[in-house]
């Protein structure tokens, strides 16, 4: 049994004790350290060589199994997988994919490779006469916001006496912002990167705009889940892409049909996806669909655009790990925002992907805002610093969480079959289900005369004529007892 050189003196991030275990594993079996098929300590023997709860390495070995790299044998331990997963072991073939990607990504970002060193949700819908409640979709609870704490940071930073708070600043976006979002992310997300791989953007549509207009041209293919984000559906249409839709399973997007679509020849620039809450169902992609995609991206030379809009918010079960977060070739080019989580109107997105693309974006913003706020953006980095941003994270969870309780429960009671079975674990919106005895029509058109808004999400399907009956609800903006109301009114509204 071999010896894991596990090092836990010297992280390269804040991440937790379990995940810098299983980092560290991981790296061994990568590197040819720990082979195929060789047996693993015990959670018991490598908790008492590390010192450590052995309950920290059993999550550890957990996470390994998940992900492929370790298999259990029931009553003879754990071991180094035999068939390991493939995309972390393409990083050569990702590499000559990458440099087919890099020559387009440059050839279409207008500034000169050679000048970077030196380059310094439409308004809020009208609600129809009679609405009161309107259950928008993905709507942050503003009134729960720290704004005493948030004002006191963005006063200082007027106090600040660096007049470069006022002046042109870096078109990556502040350095020191960069660097609070790398660490959060390694924290949170699993993501492994440093402050030169993160570019602000304003808001993550920017982010989105970025990546279609560097690597796909007019007729390229891009695979889409289907359905998908209109906000994403809208960029790589203005970029005249050809749009394949992806069809999305309990599991999140179907890896058979990605599969099949590249054995016929397609061969896409960019995989769009929204693994930790597709929009619109709210499923999860699983971590072995992840792995799947990931060996598919490496080995066919495209890139997956990580859309994590609202992974923050999970309110059952372990959150599961980004794919940028196992992504071991580079394939994966992450876009996450603040808008869900601190307020729409602050504009500030970011992008984590490979340094090359990170400057080649760079390039395209040159012609297009110059850079990014600085005073917002060095308030948002002392807010995260002073750990205010996941203090509040927190507490938005819990709240969120009341709320979705709330709605869940009233419906249980009332109408059960409207609910998705499962109901998805996160997010910020439910779809449900449309009665039988309705037309999705007749069941909107019921809620707007009972007062409350809903949203019909068959646009976002590629197909919008054969979308399921459903009708879409936001739960997280308003109050908890308005939420109640509203399940109530619905339920009432929907009944035969």
């Amino acid at each position: 049994m071999p010896d894991l050189l596990v090092d836990l003196e010297t992280p390269k991030t804040d991440a937790p004790l379990y995940q810098r275990i299983a980092d560290s594993i991981r790296t061994d079996v990568l590197a040819g350290r720990l082979r195929r098929g060789e047996r693993v300590p015990s959670t018991r023997a490598l908790a008492k060589e590390l010192k450590v709860n052995r309950n920290t390495v059993a999550q550890a070995y957990e996470q390994l199994i998940a992900e492929g790299f370790l298999e259990g044998k029931h009553g003879s331990g754990t071991y180094v997988a035999r068939e390991l997963p493939q995309a972390n072991f393409n990083a050569g073939s990702a590499r000559r994919g990458q440099r087919t990607l890099r020559r387009v990504a440059f050839a279409n970002s207008p500034l000169p490779p050679e000048l970077y060193a030196h380059v310094l949700q439409p308004e809020d819908p009208v609600s129809p006469p009679g609405v009161d409640i309107d259950l928008r979709l993905g709507a942050p609870d503003i009134s729960a916001f720290p704004l005493r704490q948030w004002r006191r940071i963005v006063g200082n930073q007027l106090l600040v006496p660096r007049r470069d708070r006022m002046n042109y600043g870096s078109a990556y976006g502040l350095q020191e912002l960069r660097e609070q979002i790398a660490a959060y992310l390694g924290r949170a997300r699993g993501i492994d990167c440093d402050y030169k791989n993160v570019l602000i953007t304003a808001g993550s549509q920017q982010g989105l705009w970025f990546t279609a207009s560097l690597l796909v041209a007019e007729g390229d293919p891009v695979m889409l889940e289907d359905p998908a984000y209109l906000g994403a559906r809208s960029i790589f249409g203005a970029v005249k892409a050809k749009q394949v839709g992806i069809p999305v399973d309990s599991e999140g997007a179907d890896t058979a049909a990605v599969a099949r679509l590249l054995e016929q020849g397609v061969k896409p620039k960019l995989l769009h996806l929204t693994p930790s809450h597709q929009y619109p169902t709210g499923v999860t992609l699983s971590t072995a669909r992840r792995m799947e995609l990931l060996e598919m991206a490496s080995e066919h030379g495209f890139m997956i655009v990580e859309d994590d809009y609202d992974s923050e918010f999970r309110y059952e079960g372990r959150p599961v790990r980004a794919l940028a977060g196992i992504d071991g070739a580079g394939v994966v080019i992450y876009v996450g925002s603040f808008s869900k989580v601190m307020y729409p109107a602050l504009r500030v997105g970011y992008v984590v992907a490979p340094e090359w693309f990170i400057e080649a974006m760079v390039g395209l913003r040159w012609h297009v805002d110059f850079m990014p706020p600085m005073l917002e953006s060095a308030a948002l980095a002392q807010f995260i610093a002073e750990g205010h941003f996941e203090r509040h994270l927190r507490r938005m969870r819990t709240l969120y969480a009341e709320k979705r309780k709330a709605f869940i429960n009233v419906f249980r009671e009332q109408m059960p079959g409207v609910l998705p079975d499962p109901v998805p674990a996160g997010g910020m919106k439910i779809m449900l289900n449309v009665p039988s005895h309705l037309a999705v029509s007749q069941a909107h058109d019921r809620a707007l005369e009972a007062g409350v808004r809903v949203y019909d999400q068959s646009v976002c399907y590629f197909e919008p004529a054969k979308a399921p009956k459903t009708l879409t609800i936001g739960f997280t903006a308003l109050p908890v007892e308005k939420v109640k109301e509203a399940a109530h009114r619905l339920a009432r509204a929907w009944a035969p």
